[in-house]
């Protein structure tokens, strides 16, 4: 079975011959169970049986539908993300609190095609923005980095799914009333943030989707 869904900007614009010599110039939409489905000019869409076409014209259909069976389209996975603490827990100390929590990212990854999608694979990473030491320039804090991967076994088309990234360790330090920080003082509280995520997904060895948040991390850090 040939079997081909993706989306019209994908069509291909052939001319088409049948066995009796005619000539029709059309996009070509899909290849499956032996019927072509084509788009003329005016935007008529029907169906033919894909015999009826001239022996030329149905192999090179058949070979055309195989490689597109194997290619995701640009387009066809959208990647949504949405940043968060997973977990949370404090410890006290005679002059402070310490709160650790882990931080992530929420991905839903949805197919915009008609075919599933399967065998995806997300290779990204965390960047942690750690806060300034009492005393210490905040500009001279670099980012911390935190690989990870993940994948997806199938996406169903036009559906969705959601899964979490690995989390990363982030630390909020908070004086109690009446202490400071050493000799230099300084504000009562130190946290890192979670910064922001670079994420690419594939298939296989091809390249199908990348998103970087903030969109800034692509021309100062190193990606995925």
């Amino acid at each position: 079975m040939l079997c081909l869904g993706v989306l019209p900007l994908q069509a291909d614009l052939r001319t088409l011959t049948d066995k009796l010599g005619r000539s029709i110039k059309a996009d070509v939409i899909s290849v499956e169970n032996g019927i072509v489905k084509i788009k003329r000019d005016d935007g008529q869409t029907f169906e033919l049986p894909l015999t009826a076409l001239s022996e030329e014209d149905q192999r090179s259909l058949k070979e055309w539908a195989l490689k597109m069976a194997n290619h995701i389209p640009e387009g066809a996975i959208k990647v949504e993300l949405s940043r968060g603490a997973f977990t949370s827990s404090k410890r006290e100390d005679i002059a402070m609190i310490t709160t650790e929590e882990n931080w992530g990212y929420s991905v839903t990854v949805s197919n915009t095609t008609f075919k599933p999608i399967k065998n995806l694979k997300f290779e990204y990473v965390l960047f942690v923005k750690p806060d300034a030491e009492p005393g210490r320039d905040s500009v001279a804090s670099k980012l911390k980095r935190s690989q990870g991967s993940s994948t997806l076994e199938e996406i169903a088309g036009n559906s969705r799914s959601v899964f979490r990234t690995d989390s990363i360790k982030i630390y909020k330090q908070k004086l109690k009333p009446g202490w400071i920080w050493g000799k230099t003082g300084g504000a009562e509280m130190v946290r890192d943030t979670l910064h922001g995520i670079w994420i690419k997904t594939y298939v296989g060895d091809q390249l199908i989707a990348e998103t970087c948040t903030p969109e800034s991390l692509m021309q100062t850090e190193k990606g995925p």
